[in-house]
């Protein structure tokens, strides 16, 4: 699939549809742009989550988006591309409904931190990303967005869930006895493997109470 993945432990409402005078000639004037410049691409709703929608436009930024923060190419002209993204937008914007619903929030610095050390270690570059936001009309805080609403996500599913972890620690002590190390080290090792057996879980949780979590929504594909 091709989606950006934000790992569980380190973290992706559209209000409803009213179209007034100002939007009307604003969504005017956004066709004619495009058809200007020989595009076909519209506006069309593609899908309904009760009351909020995702858009052809939504679409094509995160396309845009995915191919730019990968670093990858992707035929986004395929039924099965188009559908994978559609479900990760709806993914998104289900976990959003769930996390301010929740009141659940994340502190801005965490979200900041995340951000830079993504670009530091993938090698982006702030400027050039701003750049491609402008380039493709994407908000300035696109990634931002979608960090926050993984990190609130993930937050919730721990405040949900830790309590029901059950971590088998004679196997991870028996990981341990085949490696010689310092009790000092194999303390260390020992948190990592918990931690990392923790987060496991709390994946399988994450994935099984969104799967509930849309069972909640009526989802239209238009």
């Amino acid at each position: 699939m091709f989606f950006l993945v934000l790992p569980f432990y380190h973290l992706e409402k559209i209000t409803k549809l009213a179209i007034s005078i100002k939007s009307f000639f604003f969504i005017i004037f956004f066709l004619f742009f495009y058809n200007s410049q020989g595009q076909s691409l519209t506006n069309n709703v593609v899908v309904t989550i009760d009351s909020s929608i995702i858009t052809e436009l939504d679409l094509k930024k995160e396309i845009e988006f995915i191919k730019f923060i990968n670093k990858s190419e992707i035929n986004d002209n395929t039924a099965k591309t188009k559908k994978e993204i559609t479900e990760n937008l709806i993914d998104r914007k289900i976990k959003q409904i769930e996390v301010e619903n929740a009141k659940i929030d994340i502190n801005k610095i965490e979200i900041e931190k995340y951000f830079y050390n993504y670009l530091v270690s993938n090698k982006i570059d702030e400027e050039i990303l701003n750049n491609f936001y402008k380039t493709h009309q994407l908000d300035n805080d696109y990634f931002k967005n979608i960090i926050s609403i993984d990190l609130r996500w993930a937050k919730m599913i721990r405040q949900i869930y830790e309590n029901r972890i059950n971590i088998n620690l004679s196997e991870i002590d028996k990981q341990l006895k085949n490696d010689i190390k310092s009790t000092e080290v194999n303390e260390k090792l020992k948190n990592e493997l918990i931690l990392s057996e923790k987060n496991k879980v709390l994946n399988k949780f994450s994935i099984t109470h969104l799967e509930r979590s849309k069972k909640k929504y009526l989802i239209k594909f238009l």
